[in-house]
């Protein structure tokens, strides 16, 4: 008979998990997949203005149910930010929307 000689996890192996496990979970996948469909339809000019009305109304609310607290006011920076970037026409081509989820996802 095999003796299990796996040694039990240590603190920050359990950290590493939780963090990538955020970006894995279903919460993580969905924002990051509806991201990322924002930002193809911000190459497109004729239309960049409903990405910017799409990603403020989606990723607002998402902010508003999932994030309560202190961590708001950092999310709600990055949210600015992400929208100024989608504003300026040559800019906005820039994966703002995908790069806000990122940053909020993992700051947790």
């Amino acid at each position: 008979m095999a003796e299990n000689t796996a040694e039990p996890a240590t603190g920050t192996e359990e950290q590493e998990d939780d963090a990538k496990g955020e970006l894995t979970s279903p919460e993580g996948i969905l924002m990051l997949c509806t991201a990322g469909f924002i930002d193809v339809i911000s190459f497109i000019p004729a239309i960049n203005w409903v990405s910017t009305i799409l990603g403020v109304i989606i990723f607002g609310g998402w902010l508003i149910i999932t994030r309560p607290g202190k961590a708001i006011k950092i999310a709600v920076k990055r949210l600015l930010i992400a929208c100024g970037i989608e504003v300026v026409p040559i800019v906005s081509i820039a994966p703002a929307w995908t790069w806000f989820v990122y940053k909020t996802l993992k700051e947790e």
